[in-house]
């Protein structure tokens, strides 16, 4: 559930955002605020998740505003404003995203979904350091799949997302950070963008320029970084 906030000066647009968040389960509407002086203030007192900030506002902007909340606790806050003027002022103050009045369902829908998805890389980051994680939630279309570690074959960061693998080759999204998976499972760091399931791996191949390349049971190349290499071999007791 994602508490929210809507500051605007127009009462019909705050009207018509209440409406459309309104359609969401998991969205609870903590307040409207007309300018930013007030909005500080519930701020200060309610700590909602997120606020919906319009930009042209009266004594202070949403601009200004923004620049006025602590960033190491401040709500995710997505501008809608009708003016695309200042969408690089607001990604450089951290916003978290930039609607453009009038917002439609699918793109309100769109942010609801990354906000989800960021609440779920968090709520796995914070984990308890005791904490093993036995499968990794993987998610599709209306469902979540648990893949258990023995199945993965690697993880890869894109920029796309994370994808794990199984021994099938078959790709699954996650949002589980891979550095948590590095700490919460036996997968081995092998390169920035790489986690490999070591039981996979077929032979660690010498290539050019003093690198190396993991080669999986499957036959896929997995990169070794220059910097990692000296810790896997000895993991692995290579000399």
């Amino acid at each position: 559930m994602f508490t929210v906030l809507i500051v605007d000066d127009e009462p019909h647009a705050r009207q018509e955002l209440r409406r459309a968040l309104s359609e969401a389960p998991d969205i609870r509407i903590e307040g409207e605020c007309g300018n930013a002086i007030e909005a500080l203030a519930m701020i200060a007192r309610n700590k909602p998740d997120v606020v919906f900030l319009d930009i042209q506002m009266p004594q202070i902007t949403g601009i200004e505003m923004l620049g006025l909340l602590d960033h190491a606790t401040m709500p995710y806050v997505v501008f809608v404003t009708a003016f695309d003027d200042y969408a690089v002022q607001a990604f450089e103050k951290n916003a978290f995203d930039y609607l453009l009045k009038p917002v439609t369902h699918d793109r309100l829908e769109l942010t609801l979904d990354r906000l989800r998805h960021n609440r779920r890389a968090q709520d796995f980051s914070v984990l308890s350091e005791a904490t093993r994680l036995r499968q990794i939630p993987c998610f599709g279309q209306h469902m979540v799949f648990l893949l258990k570690i023995d199945q993965v074959e690697y993880v890869e960061s894109r920029a796309a997302g994370i994808y794990v693998v199984d021994l099938d080759g078959e790709e699954r999204p996650t949002d589980v950070p891979l550095n948590v998976l590095q700490q919460r499972t036996p997968l081995l760091r092998c390169h920035r963008q790489f986690l490999i399931n070591v039981d996979q791996v077929q032979k660690l191949r010498y290539i050019e320029s003093g690198l190396a390349e993991f080669v999986t049971r499957r036959g896929r190349p997995i990169p070794i970084s220059r910097r990692l290499l000296p810790s896997i071999k000895e993991r692995l007791g290579i000399v």
